[in-house]
């Protein structure tokens, strides 16, 4: 499959996934209450860990193994039935200890379904694998449509019926089991049923760094509801939740079509011998003024389209959402050195840079998880400015770049943030500030006014965006 190919399915999963999820989310978001979803995130937050550790990395195994033979296929699934099936009797036990430390019984029932979709995991992360491995995109865009699809159905019929908390998470399980059987169904030659250990040492040792940094990632954004739950309550914790939807929406569809496509990329050019020193100073300068511009237009208007989205009930999470769009800007601007840098082989380096943004974060969260949650957001500004310093140092350490060439790579997307900044605080001066009678025609209209305004910033300050989205656009 070529890789044009690859990226128009990649591309149709990801915006199916999204109108699929966006949509369910809103109507979730309606019937159920700040308190309800709160609870639900919570849960799931006190268990990221063993989110991301039931894999055991075997993923990224089968999909980089240089060769795969049966024994190693059986002890990849053995390493994940182990961690998963492990990780599944633990939350059983320690559910009602979750629940009480939170105050709230109904975390427990959301962990006990929760340890159902553990069993289904290894024969998923073995699937999906091998089939990623066989470049069967096709394959895994059907298997997680249907799953996104038949799980959002679950999700708001159950939310109509009365089911709370519970309908996310049966959601989540009809998921797990749609995901497995469309993909057992369309499993490649060397899919296995029957685990092994006989290559354990070689298998676990192959991701151990790459399974820290994602760790670190799935991990990091929890820390928030983590912290405030406990310091606050459930729904200020829920109303900081449905505020990180915002850049989150956005984040969650647009970086994985960007790693899953460049990181290869940034391999097979290595091999080439292209230089990866311009490519990746071009890259980040394209990739910032488009998509951190449209975050800061978000945050402009993060009032009407909270409640246009979400509804009235939803007012106490305004506040914070547009600090939590600009931490969202600054972060996402190193988005490609973070798909490059795993395309060059520095697992172990990103892992540290990871670390260093999360330790940034506990600090902050123990200073102000106690105060209000609008302070909390303006502390992740904080820490997205010390991940960006970081980042900038350690792509300076590896001779990617100099610290002029990526801040001079970056000043084009710093300037058109300002400008579609300065628009969004205008037009919200314009109407009168306050919330408006009918959000989402205020939200279209800014939206409008703020695509031009882009445009012309563009046009102005990085004129090769254009060409390259036209470049796209004919192709």
């Amino acid at each position: 499959m070529s890789g044009s190919a690859m990226a128009r399915i990649v591309g149709l999963q990801t915006v199916l996934q999204f109108v699929i999820d966006f949509t369910a989310s809103l109507i979730v978001a309606r019937l159920l209450s700040p308190h309800e979803i709160g609870a639900f995130s919570i849960a799931l937050a006190a268990v990221v860990i063993a989110q991301t550790l039931r894999s055991a990395g075997v993923n990224m195994f089968l999909i980089a193994a240089p060769s795969l033979d049966e024994g190693r296929v059986r002890t990849a699934l053995g390493l994940a039935m182990f961690a998963s099936f492990g990780f599944a009797a633990a939350i059983f036990v320690t559910a009602p200890l979750i629940a009480a430390f939170y105050r709230e019984p109904v975390i427990a029932d959301v962990l006990r379904v929760v340890c159902l979709s553990y069993v289904l995991a290894p024969y998923q992360v073995l699937a999906h694998g091998l089939l990623t491995r066989a470049l069967r995109f096709k394959s895994l865009l059907v298997a997680t449509l249907s799953a996104s699809l038949l799980g959002a159905l679950t999700a708001v019929g159950l939310a109509m019926r009365g089911w709370g908390s519970m309908s996310m998470a049966y959601s989540s399980l009809v998921s797990g089991v749609i995901l497995l059987a469309v993909m057992i169904a369309a499993r490649p030659p060397q899919f296995v049923f029957r685990p092994a250990l006989i290559h354990w040492r070689s298998v676990s040792a192959f991701t151990g760094w790459v399974l820290g940094g994602t760790l670190l990632g799935q991990f990091g954004p929890r820390l928030n509801e983590l912290f405030v739950g406990r310091a606050l309550g459930i729904a200020p914790a829920a109303y900081l939740d449905r505020a990180e939807m915002l850049p989150r929406m956005l984040w969650n569809y647009a970086a994985p079509p960007v790693l899953s496509i460049l990181s290869p990329l940034v391999a097979h050019e290595l091999r080439q011998g292209i230089d990866a020193h311009t490519t990746l100073l071009l890259r980040m300068r394209l990739f910032g003024c488009i998509f951190s511009p449209i975050l800061i237009g978000i945050a402009t208007q993060s009032a009407p389209i909270l409640i246009g989205l979400y509804g009235w009930q939803w007012q106490a999470s305004i506040d914070p959402a547009p600090w939590l769009c600009v931490a969202a800007a600054i972060t996402g601007q190193f988005v490609v050195l973070n798909a490059s840098m795993n395309g060059l082989g520095q697992a172990r380096a990103l892992f540290f840079l990871g670390l260093t943004e999360q330790v940034a974060r506990v600090a902050m969260l123990a200073l102000l998880s106690w105060t209000h949650i609008e302070l909390v957001a303006m502390g992740t500004v904080a820490v997205a400015l010390i991940y960006a310093a970081a980042a900038i140092r350690l792509g300076a350490r590896l001779k990617l770049f100099t610290v002029r060439e990526v801040l001079a790579s970056l000043l084009p997307a710093v300037a058109i943030c300002a400008v579609v900044g300065a628009a969004g605080i205008a037009i919200d001066l314009a109407r009168g500030g306050g919330l408006p009678s009918n959000p989402i025609v205020a939200v279209l209209q800014a939206a409008a006014i703020l695509a031009v305004v882009w445009l012309g910033a563009v046009a102005v300050f990085q004129r090769a965006v254009i060409v390259a989205l036209w470049k796209l656009v004919k192709h």
